[in-house]
């Protein structure tokens, strides 16, 4: 006898033991209760949602949900009465890559970071002046605060047997590795418990006990739900068992491997007790295949229709026993809600008043849900915590808003790598401090090694909305080439550094305000005896005001946003040149500005503008030119400026106007190509500055791949003053 027969012969004879015999009233009718199972999987999760959609075409209703990792978010889901199309468009409106790697977007990071957010390849934390290894890849922050989001109407529920349906999940022990049932507290809490994939997510500390994801030993909760009353268990597997040698290709399949060496057994019991077992077919994917949640619904879809008419047959069975009630499923993220309160966990080192400067939350007041979670993500971008999370404590007809905290460490080591055809090989060494002798306060210390080494330091008091201040130190050796027409006239040693104090206010992290003064020291070096290079050395008083937008979604490949930096700054030397040559004293005035025009998910328009003029007496100090060419997106210099089909700081001059276009194109996964056309003009003198002879026009294209360590490009380029096609080839993360 088939399974399927056996199961609607099962609930057949629970219909004729229910119903009264020869019209007499029965003393008991025992009325059958359904339990519905969904195992963990990872991405292979989304199956559950299409399953859930066959089950509610079926009429089937349940007394009980239970779930384990992936399983337990959409159990609690379905459980609080979301549908299962609106499971759908929730993930459909994720960015799983940010999500499941803890990043948030950039507009949330102070603008001061923007920058040092992807440089590193490889970072260690540092606690009590040790190097410590993490307990997790991510922390699941941002995984955290989706499922506050979307289980925020169980603010009021602390026991789930009392929510629309009674639910359960699971989670594993790391001290001992007992089962651990949770069906008591904050419901997000518990199902980010069961979630915790050990090794990839940091585990999750709840009543003293260290939990990480119940799939470790118990990925298919059936017998505690059949401990729960439940006489007929529907379950969606979407286990993929243990794997050959020949898939064990990335280190979360090993893991997974590993971890699936405990839970079999516990399997083929859960398997046994089983009554309707549905198994989507989803060889090809695994637990990261986060992207192809459209397949695996629909694969979760027509495992569950196959036993759609046996699935109809036990509703329609059951149904007759007891009254159908009808569940709406129109449950949705909570809109607003009163505070009553706020309170805080876990600040130690980070002050309560730059946690309220920067949450911007007030008690006594109404709030949206939405305003809170980007509050959050405000604060978790500032780099002081490695973990902020919130839940709601119910308090007459408003709510207590409880942040927990878990503050970053104390500092972290970074490593990063980059070669480039202007800079050449660096490696880069990073050392982050925070809370260094202020509350608030961050230290950046980069060590640039290669073939142009550089030190720079930055110390920065952040307050958040408030006024802030700061102060830098840096120091460089740069080789640059001097070209006349196509002829290289010299090769120079190039030699600086600084000491300067800056105060600052920021707006939304997208924005920036800063006046500041400097001491330089520059020496310049000539490798052929050039009488104009030779020996040049001075030092330079230089006061700024600096108005810096930076909305980028991305710091590579960006799709959406702006940059701007309007400059302003009085450039003085205070000892005279010793050559005599670059001691000018004057005003510099320079317009950066980028902005993306997005065209639809793979096309992006990239238009820039730079401009600057000089108002001096005689030339100004060599850092204070406008040097163009290269294709460098890192800049030692404010004038910088990169130019298509030129080499790098191929032609200078103290006034320019610069007109950038690109257009990106995304042709695959990671995969962009990109023509460009730069037309500009650049001139030592501002009266030379629109000479028709002296316009330049550039043009190119780039090949690019978005790499684990950064984007590799190759470009290739021409333009009207160079005879020959330029190449240029970038691999990794700029610093």
């Amino acid at each position: 006898m088939s399974r399927i027969s056996f199961h609607a012969l099962f609930a057949g004879m629970l219909l004729i033991v229910a119903i009264p015999v020869f019209g007499q009233r029965a003393t008991r009718i025992h009325q059958p209760k359904t339990g519905l199972v969904l195992s963990g999987g990872g991405a292979k999760g989304f199956a559950h949602i299409g399953a859930i959609r066959v089950f509610e075409e079926a009429g089937l209703q349940f007394d009980y949900i239970g779930g384990t990792s992936m399983g337990s978010i959409f159990g609690s889901l379905y459980a609080l009465g979301y549908h299962p199309d609106t499971m759908q468009k929730i993930v459909r409106q994720q960015n799983w890559d940010f999500l499941m790697s803890d990043k948030v977007e950039r507009r949330y990071i102070p603008i001061e970071e923007k920058q040092n957010a992807d440089r590193f390849i490889m970072t260690f934390p540092v606690e009590e002046k040790k190097v410590k290894l993490k307990t997790g890849l991510y922390t699941g922050q941002m995984v955290d605060l989706l499922l506050s989001k979307y289980l925020s109407p169980a603010y009021r529920i602390n026991d789930f047997n009392k929510l629309p349906v009674p639910f359960l999940c699971i989670a594993t022990d790391l001290s001992d590795g007992s089962n651990v049932v949770l069906d008591k507290g904050v419901l997000h809490k518990a199902i980010r418990a069961s979630m915790s994939i050990p090794g990839y997510f940091t585990p999750v500390t709840r009543d003293g006990r260290l939990l990480v994801d119940g799939g470790v030993i118990n990925n298919f909760p059936v017998e505690e739900i059949k401990k729960r009353g439940a006489d007929i268990i529907i379950g969606v597997d979407v286990q993929t068992g243990l794997l050959g040698i020949e898939k064990l290709n990335s280190a979360i399949r090993v893991l997974d491997q590993v971890t699936a060496f405990y839970r079999n057994k516990a399997n083929e019991k859960a398997v046994l007790l089983t009554d309707y077992y549905i198994k989507p077919d989803l060889a090809g994917y695994d637990m990261m295949s986060f992207n192809d949640y459209e397949a695996i619904i629909t694969k979760g879809e027509e495992a569950a229709r196959a036993q759609l008419p046996a699935l109809k047959h036990l509703a329609d069975s059951l149904n007759q026993i007891r009254p159908k009630i009808n569940r709406s499923l129109n449950a949705s993220p909570l809109d607003s809600l009163f505070i009553s309160q706020i309170r805080y966990e876990g600040l130690k080192k980070v002050s309560n008043e730059f946690l309220e400067g920067v949450l911007e939350i007030r008690p006594k007041s109404w709030i949206h849900l939405d305003e809170v979670l980007v509050s959050v993500k405000r604060a978790y971008g500032s780099g002081f915590f490695d973990q902020l999370n919130f839940y709601f404590e119910p308090d007459g007809d408003g709510a207590c808003l409880v942040f927990e905290v878990n503050e970053a460490s104390s500092g972290m080591f970074g490593m990063g790598l980059h070669y480039d055809s202007d800079y050449k090989v660096g490696l880069l060494l990073n050392a982050t401090f925070k809370n260094v002798w202020i509350k608030g306060s961050k230290l950046f210390t980069d060590l640039n090694l290669g073939e142009n080494p550089r030190l720079k330091a930055l110390f920065i008091v952040d307050r958040g909305h408030k006024p802030g201040f700061g102060f830098h130190a840096s120091g460089l050796n740069l080789r640059m080439n001097f070209y006349t027409k196509d002829l290289i006239e010299d090769v120079a040693s190039f030699n600086q550094y600084n000491l300067g104090a800056f105060g600052q206010w920021t707006f939304r992290n997208t924005m920036r305000f800063r006046i500041g003064a400097r001491l330089e020291s520059t020496g310049l070096k000539s490798g052929f005896g050039n009488p104009v290079f030779d020996d040049s050395f001075n030092q330079t008083f230089v006061a700024d005001a600096s108005w810096a937008i930076d909305s980028y979604d991305k710091n590579y490949f960006s799709t959406t946003g702006q940059k701007m930096n309007l400059l302003i700054k009085y450039v003085m030397p205070i000892t005279p040149d010793s050559a005599d040559h670059y001691n000018g004293e004057g005003l510099v005035v320079m317009l950066d500005y980028h902005k993306n025009f997005p065209v639809n998910k793979k096309n992006t328009l990239k238009a820039g503008l730079t401009a600057g003029v000089s108002f001096r007496d005689n030339p100004l100090p060599i850092t204070h030119w406008f040097m163009l060419g290269g294709q460098s997106n890192f800049s030692y210099f404010d004038g910088f400026i990169p130019f298509a089909g030129h080499r790098f700081v191929e032609k200078a001059g103290m006034n320019q106007a610069t007109f950038h276009f690109a257009w990106q194109y995304k042709f695959s996964n990671k995969f962009y190509f990109s023509p460009m056309i730069d037309v500009g003009t650049i001139s030592e003198n501002f009266a030379d500055l629109f000479v028709s002879s002296g316009v330049m026009a550039g043009y190119g294209a780039t090949f690019s791949y978005d790499s684990f360590v950064g984007p590799i490009e190759l470009s290739l380029m021409g333009g009207n003053h160079t005879k020959e096609l330029q190449f240029f080839i970038n691999i990794g993360y700029w610093f």
